[in-house]
């Protein structure tokens, strides 16, 4: 990450809490050099906290960075999420980067994100708790991760995921979200246990192990007829003196706003991760509506989701939606209703918002990304390229706003941290 070319771009079109765009489309070449940012008001404390987190991190290399993106299939697809770790790991080298959540989408029958592998035997249930039957088993799920899987007799679940490096990502302390007593589960995983402790509530367990552990594995001992005993996925974490960077991807398949909007379990979960930065990029599949998309609607279910997020005291993110054809039918009507919607919401409630159609070059692109291999004929989904491209898009809009709240006109080793408020 060259941060004194940040420093010298052009920015354009940049309002606290507005979209702002790109001069050009980005390649992942380009990306990290092309003009774009949100801001927020220099009085909004999450954000103000952010910073002073990331200049610990970049200037002293030490501190905690968590970041939650919640979103449908392209944050599911997990490319978005495997670029910014590899842009994240860029920006601050001697930091420990990571996945954080481990989700058991194979257990309920939706796609695993790239780069992360998950191997189950015995007997399992599972329920999508965003879509489909799942919703109301999973109505007062006490985590929202988005599903939850029950098994029953003797059934194991194993988690692998890779850095982009391809390198094992591994871990000294991994919580475990289930009710499962203590006698109904073992640590099989290839690092000794050394210590175990229960999560509030009965939401799981803290685990240490005694080395690194790359893969995170788990048997459960259940009756055959039980259905009581869920299991919702795993959160490592590492021991390090230097800094540590997780990136965490909450993604659902077909995800619309009323369906995040209806997990009982957020508050838990913004508990147990502690992100200072949230990206919500909920709002492309409500667009398939069209002409008979609910803007009441939507916002009233968008505001009961931004308002759980906010008060957790993290630095929240809007983003429009991505260009898009759904039926050989431009989305860019609805998709600039919710748009404008966003935007002002973000104004009012001290979030930012990026327009991530502009950001990676207008809605006119679906032809030309198809044609050149960026997105998929669906003229929804994007290829890795593609997801590549609006993850730099995301880095740069994100540096971009860190480096404009710079007291210092650089950002070289010598400058002063802020202080936490």
């Amino acid at each position: 990450m060259h941060l004194e070319r940040l420093l010298s771009a052009t920015l354009l079109g940049v309002v606290c809490g507005c979209s702002a765009q790109l001069s050009a489309i980005p390649t992942r070449s380009d990306s990290l050099t092309t003009p774009t940012s949100w801001e927020c008001s220099a009085e909004s404390q999450p954000f103000e906290q952010l910073w002073s987190t990331m200049d610990s991190i970049l200037l002293q290399q030490i501190g905690d960075l968590s970041i939650l993106h919640i979103g449908g299939s392209h944050v599911q697809a997990g490319w978005i999420g495997h670029e910014m770790r590899r842009l994240l790991a860029q920006w601050a080298p001697k930091a420990k980067i990571s996945r954080g959540m481990h989700l058991p989408y194979r257990l309920a029958h939706t796609n695993t994100p790239t780069h992360f592998r998950t191997d189950m035997e015995g007997s399992w249930a599972a329920d999508q708790c965003t879509r489909g039957n799942g919703k109301l088993p999973c109505a007062t799920a006490p985590i929202a991760t988005g599903i939850l899987a029950y098994p029953s007799d003797a059934a194991s679940i194993q988690h692998v995921s890779y850095l982009p490096d391809s390198s094992h990502i591994s871990y000294t302390t991994l919580e475990i979200w289930t009710n499962a007593k203590r006698s109904q589960w073992k640590w099989t995983g290839n690092a000794p246990l050394r210590s175990c402790s229960p999560l509030p509530e009965n939401h799981g367990w803290i685990l240490n192990f005694e080395a690194p552990a790359d893969t995170l594995a788990l048997s459960f001992m259940v009756p055959k007829t039980s259905r009581s005993v869920w299991y919702a996925g795993m959160h490592g974490s590492q021991d390090s003196t230097n800094a540590r960077i997780v990136w965490h991807e909450w993604g659902h398949n077909g995800l619309r706003i009323r369906h995040a909007a209806a997990q009982d379990g957020w508050e838990n979960l913004l508990q147990r991760i502690e992100p200072d930065l949230i990206f919500v990029g909920v709002g492309l599949n409500d667009a398939v509506d069209g002409e008979h998309l609910n803007m009441a609607a939507f916002a009233s279910h968008y505001e009961t989701l931004t308002g759980v997020l906010v008060s957790s005291g993290a630095a929240v993110v809007l983003l429009g939606n991505t260009p898009a054809m759904h039926r050989n039918t431009s989305l860019e009507a609805s998709s600039d209703s919710i748009g404008n919607w966003l935007h002002q919401h973000s104004k009012a409630n001290g979030m930012a918002y990026l327009d991530l159609t502009s950001a990676i070059g207008g809605p006119g692109i679906v032809a030309t990304w198809m044609e050149n291999g960026r997105m998929q004929s669906d003229g929804m989904h994007f290829t890795s390229e593609g997801y590549g491209v609006i993850a730099g898009a995301l880095h740069s809009a994100w540096m971009d706003a860190y480096v404009k709240s710079q007291k210092a006109p650089s950002l070289d080793n010598t400058a002063a941290p802020r202080l936490p408020r």
